[in-house]
């Protein structure tokens, strides 16, 4: 069928998955191979950085930008992409996302020196800052509300299980062949979804309006936005002082942009969604799920080799059956959420995120059996996927107009919630480890390890009071 056709049959149906020659599946799977692959790098590198240190004789400070930067970039760039998203065809938008990505993954894969390679992961994030918000409004068009939730559920899994696949693939990667094969295999994957996206996307899923797009709320967004990740990103390398003050500025940059969306006829980033209370609900309860989740997959790693004393192998299989339970559970909790609504999946979640908390927080000891400490991650994991899920009914609350600003709002959330959390947990348990009074290293670093859960176990409670707030069923 050519694209003349699926306009004309489209115009009868309010979303583009009523018309049963559109093909809706096939068009939101190869979305979302270059979304998953753009999350994916966010942990890809975190096992490559010590023979990326030996081939291009750089530090460990040096060498983290290859990760501090794509967040940097990714969270620095997510918020304008609401406004540049009404302005191009989404096929042609896709595809220059696409071959963006891929020409950030060629420039990694044969850098001559480290700046190129920094440069490349640079090229990797700015497609990547696209990629979700791109996915989000594909499937908000295709999908009407009551139907939406088992698609966000993929998206779920993206957010969740590919930064947590990230490090375990890398690992069997790096083992068998050369850090730059990591850059090199992501090529056939978005070759064959350019190739997908060519011969089927041939209808626009967004209205393009091309909204005027105030420079100075670009460069707000950027520096504001991209400060927040970076400072929470170097939080446990950064003098304290330097730290405030970086942290302090970024947050001055963020108001003043948050300010002046709300003053302009054509906001940057439309702000007013955040008067829905069911979409703002399920922004914090979003931000906190991945505030805990990305920090305590940093933290879990730091108890087992540290307290534990266990490999670096033997930490990747504690971890994988979370990312396993997570990649078969999301979709699941999505349909759920479509019978049943938001509050059913999440409130139940948001609670047994709490008894996960808790149930680490008494658990975690110097002795802990590594299939009790496999059990209880997934189950926190399991929590936090079915609280993401919560995402769907926050966008099904948003009028039409307001999709794609909703959708860069959850997606700008996660790289800025992710960085805090890894700071926050990696902070804590500094702290915990300092005040400790344990002659053992081991058993003073499970007492700074103790007072993060503590922490958590706070936050956790914050969760469920929002998740406390949804409605049972949207009007």
């Amino acid at each position: 069928m050519h694209a003349s056709d699926f306009q004309e049959n489209d115009t009868a149906h309010e979303y583009h998955a009523d018309n049963p020659d559109f093909p809706a599946k096939t068009i939101v799977a190869t979305l979302f191979i270059g979304a998953f692959f753009g999350y994916l790098n966010d942990t890809l590198l975190n096992v490559a950085l010590t023979p990326i240190m030996k081939d291009f004789g750089v530090d460990k400070t040096t060498v983290q930008w290859l990760t501090t930067g794509f967040l940097l970039v990714m969270g620095a760039f997510t918020p304008i992409t609401a406004g540049v998203i009404q302005w191009f065809e989404t096929r042609k938008m896709v595809l220059f996302t696409q071959a963006t990505f891929l020409a950030g993954s060629m420039i990694c894969a044969f850098a001559p020196t480290f700046g190129i390679l920094v440069v490349g992961r640079m090229v990797q994030a700015v497609s990547a800052a696209f990629f979700v918000p791109l996915l989000f409004n594909g499937i908000l068009s295709i999908y009407p509300p009551n139907k939406r939730g088992t698609a966000m559920g993929v998206i779920t899994m993206m957010f969740t299980a590919a930064p947590a696949m990230g490090p375990t693939l890398s690992g069997i990667i790096i083992d068998h062949t050369h850090w730059r094969v990591l850059f090199g295999f992501t090529a056939p994957f978005m070759l064959a979804a350019m190739l997908l996206v060519g011969k089927y996307l041939t209808v626009n899923l967004s209205n393009i309006s091309r909204p005027k797009i105030d420079m100075l709320s670009a460069v707000l967004s950027i520096a504001g936005f991209g400060g927040l990740v970076y400072a929470s990103s170097n939080f446990a390398h950064m003098p304290l002082l330097e730290f405030i003050l970086l942290f302090a500025a970024s947050v001055l940059l963020v108001g003043w942009f948050a300010h002046r969306q709300f003053r302009l006829a054509t906001p940057l980033l439309n702000l007013r969604a955040f008067e829905y209370k069911q979409f703002r609900y399920c922004v914090v309860i979003l931000a906190g799920a991945i505030f805990l989740f990305l920090g305590l997959e940093l933290m879990v790693p730091m108890y087992t080799q540290q307290v534990l004393m266990l490999t670096g192998t033997a930490t990747g299989l504690i971890l994988m059956p979370a990312s396993i339970a997570q990649a078969v559970a999301a979709p699941l909790f999505g349909k759920l959420l479509d019978k049943k609504g938001g509050r059913f999946v999440v409130l139940p979640a948001t609670v047994m995120l709490v008894v996960s908390l808790a149930v680490l927080w008494l658990f975690l000891r110097i002795d802990t059996q590594v299939v009790m400490l496999t059990a209880m991650f997934m189950l926190l994991a399991l929590s936090v996927s079915a609280c993401v899920t919560g995402e769907t009914h926050g966008l099904n609350a948003l009028p039409k107009m307001l999709n794609p600003h909703g959708a860069a709002i959850l997606t700008t959330i996660n790289p800025i919630a992710g960085a805090i959390g890894a700071a926050f947990f990696v902070g804590a348990t500094n702290i915990g480890e300092k005040l400790s009074s344990a002659d053992m290293p081991q058993q003073a670093m499970l007492d700074g390890i103790h007072l993060a859960m503590g922490c958590a176990l706070v936050v956790g409670v914050v969760v469920v009071m929002f998740a406390l707030r949804l409605k049972a069923h949207q009007k």
